[in-house]
């Protein structure tokens, strides 16, 4: 009887040790004498970090407490001023051999983590995008580091003006790289598991069709994930707004609580004006929306506000306030109202053109480029 209790004792007590996967690291970053080698969580928390020493770095076996993504980045103390972003590194249990060579920190570095298959992809996947980038990353971090360096607060304006455009123009150059590069690692990868993930990172919304495209290769498998139910239900909402589609209905009900009805006001152009009263970048712009209905209204260009608010007198005291006269909808529900998602407004204001027939025209456009894009739109059908 007493055997039975010990035994009993010591399975209960077995069956209660919690085992955590564990992260070892050792690197290299050849031509860094003094520099930094450290990982953070996606809300910027530094988990694990080490001083670099002519070239080389070692973190001890460390408790992961919760396998997943998360960032980590290398810096060279000797060129402090260069810029690039951080890196995306999958952890769970085992030991990460990183390289790293100090003229190419821009560069995603050689990870290497037998025990980790999506990290192996991750490798695989960024590696064949510094491949194609060649070495637009090393130029990209060269004209950071002069915007950033002392002596650009010495250049003129217009020179000034001219390294930004020339990052601005290596930048655009990069996405369309990353894009590429995306699609061709999905086709030649199609079992792959970091797909919707990476996708996550993306600029999709600025090209939903091209991004659901890419999406429909994903495996079942990857479909189903959290990730992948996620990117899936909104590229299914961005289908639906780009341009020459249908536009989703609005929610809500005018100001005097009649019904909305976009089609029975028998205009040629709307732009939707998604905003909120404690905004006050949308508040400044209703003046202007007011000069553009003066010099285009009977052109057949009307506005339609939505109010994103969700008490009636911040919305109507707004209103009043701002001396609006063109229709006002809202449905008081905030975030939670359905126009949130129907339209995939994540900021405000936003901005949105739709034709007389209820289709749209283009969407989440800049307020500088409403007045143009109603005045050519309204000269091509007079």
């Amino acid at each position: 009887m007493k055997y039975f209790s010990v035994v009993l004792l010591a399975l209960t007590i077995s069956g209660c040790t919690t085992k955590y996967a564990h992260v070892e690291f050792d690197g290299t970053a050849k031509g860094v004498k003094s520099g930094v080698f450290i990982v953070k969580d996606h809300s910027k928390n530094s988990l694990y970090g080490v001083n670099i020493k002519d070239g080389k770095f070692h973190i001890e076996s460390k408790v992961l407490e919760v396998p997943g993504y998360y960032v980590m980045d290398i810096t060279d103390d000797a060129n402090s001023r260069e810029q690039h972003n951080p890196f995306e590194i999958y952890l769970e249990d085992g030991k990460y051999s990183i390289e790293a060579e100090a003229d190419k920190l821009a560069n995603y570095p050689k990870i290497t983590a037998p025990s980790s298959a999506t990290q192996q992809q991750l490798t695989a996947f960024y590696t064949m995008v510094d491949q194609m980038n060649g070495d637009l990353n090393q130029k990209l971090a060269e004209l950071n580091a002069k915007v950033n360096s002392k002596a650009s607060d010495a250049l003129p304006k217009d020179q000034f003006n001219a390294l930004l455009n020339s990052v601005s123009e290596l930048e655009g150059k990069k996405y369309g790289i990353v894009e590429q590069a995306f699609e061709k690692y999905v086709t030649e990868n199609p079992q792959n598991t970091i797909g919707a993930h990476v996708m996550l990172r993306q600029d999709y919304e600025s090209d939903p069709v091209f991004y659901n495209k890419i999406y429909q290769k994903f495996s079942p498998a990857v479909k189903a994930t959290e990730d992948g139910k996620e990117i899936g239900d909104k590229l299914s909402k961005l289908i639906k707004l780009v341009p020459g589609h249908e536009a989703p209905p609005i929610a809500g009900k005018l100001i005097d609580g009649k019904p909305f009805d976009p089609k029975g006001m028998h205009k040629k152009i709307f732009l939707v004006d998604f905003w909120r009263a404690g905004n006050q970048i949308a508040r400044i712009n209703h003046a202007e929306i007011k000069t553009m209905l003066k010099d285009l209204g009977k052109g057949g260009f009307e506005v339609i506000s939505v109010s994103m608010d969700t008490k009636r007198d911040w919305w109507t005291t707004a209103v009043d306030e701002d001396k609006i006269t063109w229709t006002q909808v809202s449905d008081l529900k905030g975030d939670d109202s359905p126009n949130t998602q129907n339209w995939s407004v994540t900021r405000l204001p936003r901005y949105d053109l739709v034709d007389g027939d209820w289709h749209i025209i283009e969407r989440d456009i800049t307020f500088s480029q409403v007045y143009l894009e109603v005045q050519q739109y309204l000269k091509k059908h007079r």
